[in-house]
C-alpha cells in the first residue's frame, strides 16, 4: 500500500475520471489482501518549477506494514531526504510516522514527526475512534484537544481497500473522505482516486509475480482551504501517483506537491512472515 502522511511534507520548501463514487463502507472489516512487507525506496527529485525552493532532492524511504484483518495493521514509515534550494543551501528532511488501524476499522492511532535538520517543524499524535455518532479524535500533539468528524470518513487502510475493491471490479474512480491525522490532526481530507487499466506483465519477485496491478492517481483536497462554491474545480493540494498491486505493494511513486514533485523507486522488497490469528477459511 502507498506510504501515508506524505501530504505533511507540502510546506517543506524554505511536499479522465468516470462519475462513480465508492459507497462508504467505513465499518467493514479489512480483508487479508494486504501483504505484510518491508519496502525501501530511493527518493529523487522528479520535477521542480521556478520558485519552488527546491533544486535537488535525494534520499531513502523505508515503509513497513505488519498485521492482518484480525490483528489490525501496524505501519512504520521513515523518509530522510537531502533537499537543496536554488542557492545551494542543503537541509535534511526527516519524516517518520507510526500508525495502528484495527481490522474492524473502529480505531486509528497515529504518531508523526517531521524534522528539518534538527528542528521539529511538525508533530501530530492522537487516536481516532469510531462511535455511533461519528469519529471522535483525541489529540496529544500539537495540542491536547478533542474533535469530531463525520462517521463515514475512512481511515488509511480502509481507503486503500476501497481503491482495491474498485480496481478489482473494473471501476475507474473512488471518491471518499479520509482521515490520516495529517496537518494539525483536526480535519479530514477529500480524496479522489483515478484507477487506470490493469497491467498484465510485471516483476518476477515473490510479492509481485503474477499479481494484478493498476496505475493509480490520488488527489487530496484539504478541507481547511476548501471553497465550497468551487468544489470540484479546484486543484488538489497534494497528489500521489503509483502502481498498486492487489496485495497492497506499491512502486513507481510520484509525490506531487504542486510546484515540485518527488519520485520513489523501489530498491528492495521483502515479505514479513508472522503468525496470524485469523481463522482458516
Amino acid at each position: 500500500m502507498p506510504p501515508y502522511g506524505l501530504k505533511r511534507l507540502a510546506p517543506v520548501p524554505a511536499i479522465l475520471l468516470l462519475a462513480w463514487s465508492a459507497p462508504a463502507q467505513s465499518a467493514a472489516p479489512l480483508r487479508d489482501s494486504i501483504a505484510p512487507h518491508r519496502a525501501v525506496y530511493a527518493i529523487s527529485l522528479a520535477r521542480s518549477d521556478d520558485g519552488s525552493g527546491v533544486s535537488t532532492a535525494e534520499g531513502r524511504m523505508v515503509f513497513e506494514i505488519t498485521g492482518s484483518s484480525c490483528q489490525g495493521y501496524r505501519m512504520r514509515q521513515r523518509m530522510m531526504v537531502n533537499i537543496a534550494d536554488e542557492d545551494g543551501n542543503l537541509g535534511m528532511l526527516d519524516f517518520r510516522i507510526v500508525t495502528f488501524e484495527s481490522g474492524e476499522g473502529d480505531v486509528y492511532n497515529f504518531d508523526a514527526r517531521t524534522r528539518m535538520n534538527k528542528d521539529v517543524v511538525e508533530a501530530v499524535e492522537g487516536e481516532a475512534r469510531r462511535t455511533e455518532g461519528g469519529i471522535k479524535i483525541k489529540l496529544k500533539q500539537p495540542a491536547e484537544k478533542t474533535v469530531e468528524i463525520d462517521g463515514d470518513t475512512l481511515f488509511p487502510s480502509q481507503h486503500m481497500r476501497a481503491i482495491l475493491d474498485a480496481a478489482g471490479a473494473d471501476r475507474n474512480f473512488v471518491a471518499a473522505e479520509i482521515y490520516e491525522g495529517a496537518g494539525d490532526g483536526e480535519t479530514s481530507d477529500a480524496a479522489s482516486a483515478a484507477i487506470g487499466k490493469e497491467v498484465m506483465d510485471g516483476p518476477d519477485d515473490a510479492l509481485r509475480a503474477g499479481v494484478r496491478h493498476w496505475p493509480v492517481s490520488v488527489g487530496y483536497f484539504g478541507r481547511e482551504n476548501e471553497d465550497r462554491n468551487n468544489f470540484g474545480e479546484e486543484l488538489p493540494s497534494y497528489q500521489m501517483r503509483f502502481t498498486l498491486y492487489a496485495n497492497g505493494v506499491t512502486n513507481d511513486l510520484v509525490m506531487d506537491y504542486g510546484n515540485y514533485a518527488l519520485s520513489g523507486s523501489l530498491e528492495s522488497l521483502e515479505p514479513i512472515v508472522a503468525a496470524s490469528d485469523c481463522p482458516s477459511p
